[in-house]
């Protein structure tokens, strides 16, 4: 009789135990998962494992970064573009052909005194002054580094253009 009341007494402490065990693990179900507010919404939930994926915003606070409101909620701020852009206008004067060399081109360089300055970043890379024709051909191997460019251009003394140009 002994036997059967420690048999019985070890089947519901098992039965017990798995018990307690399935309640644990359905109430960590709920608090595996994530939610991810934007603008104070609810925007998505995320399981434990895919929003393990985007923790890494939370502790490097990314230009779009998570930032954690409670243990099971956390607030979007997606990155802001900006809406300010900043538009290039090529020159009419100074630009890049087909080959990626430069072209000068201007008028009336017999009656009218031209110099042109190119910059590399604030270093004066290039001075032409006095320039007597009306369209120069500089070939791209005369600069150090393919990119932008800024350059000046005076005629008789009287700043004209203020510019960029592309190397490519």
């Amino acid at each position: 009789m002994k036997v059967l009341y420690l048999i019985l007494f070890l089947f519901l402490c098992t039965q017990s135990a798995t018990a307690q065990k399935r309640g644990r693990s359905k109430r960590n179900s709920k608090s595996d998962t994530q939610k991810v507010l934007l603008n104070n919404k609810l925007f998505k939930e995320l399981n434990k494992k895919d929003y393990q994926k985007f923790r890494d915003s939370i502790f490097n606070f990314t230009k779009d970064s998570l930032s954690r409101i409670n243990k099971n909620t956390v607030a979007y701020f997606p990155a802001q573009t900006d809406t300010i852009t900043q538009s290039w206008t090529p020159s009419q004067y100074v630009y890049t052909n087909n080959f990626g060399n430069l072209v000068i081109s201007l008028n009336n360089t017999q009656h009218k005194r031209y110099s042109l300055f190119i910059y590399s970043g604030l270093k004066l890379l290039i001075n032409l002054t006095n320039i007597q024709e009306d369209q120069i051909i500089l070939e791209k191997s005369n600069f150090y580094h393919s990119g932008w460019y800024q350059f000046e251009l005076y005629c008789d003394g009287i700043m004209l253009e203020k510019n960029k140009f592309l190397l490519q």
